[in-house]
């Protein structure tokens, strides 16, 4: 049998990587692929925002966490801590501009759907999780998943996502999360889908 991945939080010096694997992870995804205009160094750019996504959640307001290889990463943010700072949003300002460029628009529009939706209730929000596409299949994903939403059972706390692949429902409903309402999209754009996790009772 093979042996479980390891997961830890990240370093702050991980977190170039951890931007790497998530840019691998959402090179196929469509909403990312529908904000972000395709060009030569798409892979680059994403690297450099989801690295920036990570080092703001990294800074008090959430957590990093990462498997040994360094091939998959989950950006959890705090309850209560889930709506971007003013800090947060200019930090991320100018890999914004540079990576979604004619997307940016498309993406504000969908950060505006999302927070429009997004539950008050206290919980865990997941921003995002992705492996290495080399990597998938081996457990990754379950395991970055994991040690947060045990806290959260310990806690009595819910977690929330959102989807951006209707393939990805299955996988999160075997951690326990439901669809919890209506697809959301901006305007054209791809779907995005909303899931819920109420934390289970130890034992």
């Amino acid at each position: 049998m093979p042996t479980p991945p390891t997961v830890r939080r990240a370093t702050r010096d991980e977190l170039p990587a951890v931007g790497r694997a998530l840019a691998e992870a959402f090179d196929d995804d469509p909403v990312w692929r529908w904000i972000a205009p395709p060009c030569r160094n798409w892979k680059d750019l994403a690297a450099r925002w989801f690295a920036t996504e990570a080092a703001n959640q990294f800074d008090g307001f959430g957590e990093v966490w990462v498997d040994d290889d360094l091939l998959g990463a989950a950006i959890w943010c705090k309850p209560g801590r889930w709506r971007a700072t003013t800090r947060q949003t200019v930090r991320l300002a100018g890999p914004s501009i540079r990576f979604l460029r004619g997307g940016l628009l498309r993406g504000m529009r969908t950060v505006n759907v999302l927070e429009k939706a997004h539950p008050w209730e206290q919980h865990w929000y997941l921003g995002y999780l992705g492996t290495d596409p080399a990597a998938q299949g081996r457990g990754i994903g379950s395991a970055l998943l994991t040690p947060v939403l045990d806290r959260a059972d310990e806690e009595g706390l819910p977690a929330y996502l959102e989807s951006s692949k209707k393939a990805n429902l299955a996988f999160y409903a075997r951690h326990g999360f439901e669809t919890s309402g209506e697809p959301m999209r901006a305007r054209s754009g791809p779907p995005l889908f909303p899931m819920w996790r109420d934390p289970r009772v130890p034992g």
